[in-house]
């Protein structure tokens, strides 16, 4: 599991005393922004639970935040790092794709909504383990969290990985799930999303086409889809993002890929 040892460590610190009273130790569990940490536990039901080690688990995903925030999870405090992931600034030519018009801005907002509203939810898990596999076996052309400028003007930052791949390049289940999306977005161009349970979902943008049906279960390394160009693009490659409790999380993480060189 890449990022284990990054993204989980424990911070002993002793809480505030009143006069008399004996200092208690606070267990305070740090993570990066938008890594996961895994959070001890033997009484959950619910999020995305793990057993390592002869120990239960709940791995939770941090948000991405722009300062060090400190949050509470299940009685247990978090401290999320700050993360300086950098910037990233490309040209489009399509100027309907940098400034759409009102139909296709309402379009674009139901589809993120609809989006949202499926990676907030939960459903039974299909194994009991972190562990991936890359769903293109290529090189990162544009990582994860960076500050986005588009013909010079500033977007929301980048929530996903882009992996490198000519069109019809075969693109594999990186865990064990079901499709709960398949179609085609403003945005997103063709767009598949793969609920792996727990609250975990994987979504995969730009395709050129899939092959798979929502309810379809595909198994880890099962080819489902193939790297396109659909979308606003500037060419083609794979947009990976990683959904956890809610938040996106960085791929990075996750699997080991090298990034591309000029």
């Amino acid at each position: 599991m890449r990022g284990f040892l990054a993204s989980f460590s424990i911070l002993l610190l002793a809480s505030c005393k009143s006069v008399g009273q004996i200092e208690t130790p606070v267990e305070i569990i740090q993570g990066q922004s938008a890594g996961y940490v895994l959070i001890p536990t033997d009484n959950l039901d619910s999020g995305y639970l793990i057993t390592q080690d002869n120990a239960r688990f709940l791995v939770y995903g941090l948000p991405y935040v722009d300062e060090d925030t400190e949050i509470n999870v299940k009685g247990r405090a978090i401290l999320i790092n700050y993360s300086d992931y950098g910037e990233s600034r490309i040209e489009i030519d399509n100027e309907s794709l940098v400034n759409p018009s009102l139909e296709d801005r309402e379009r674009a907002s139901g589809e993120y909504l609809k989006v949202l509203s499926i990676t907030k939810g939960s459903s039974a898990q299909f194994d009991q383990d972190f562990n991936f596999i890359t769903p293109v076996n290529a090189v990162i052309t544009s990582r994860f969290g960076k500050r986005r400028f588009i013909n010079g003007n500033p977007r929301s930052p980048h929530m996903g990985l882009d992996i490198r791949g000519a069109v019809g390049t075969p693109i594999v289940a990186p865990k064990r799930g079901k499709v709960v999306l398949a179609e085609s977005h403003f945005y997103s161009g063709n767009i598949v999303i793969i609920d792996h349970g727990g609250g975990l979902f994987t979504s995969f943008s730009h395709l050129d086409s899939f092959k798979v049906e929502l309810g379809d279960i595909v198994d880890q390394g099962q080819e489902f889809a193939f790297v396109g160009s659909t979308g606003r693009v500037t060419g083609p490659h794979l947009h990976w993002v990683v959904y956890l409790n809610g938040n996106r999380i960085n791929p990075e993480l996750l699997v080991e890929l090298e990034l591309a060189q000029d």
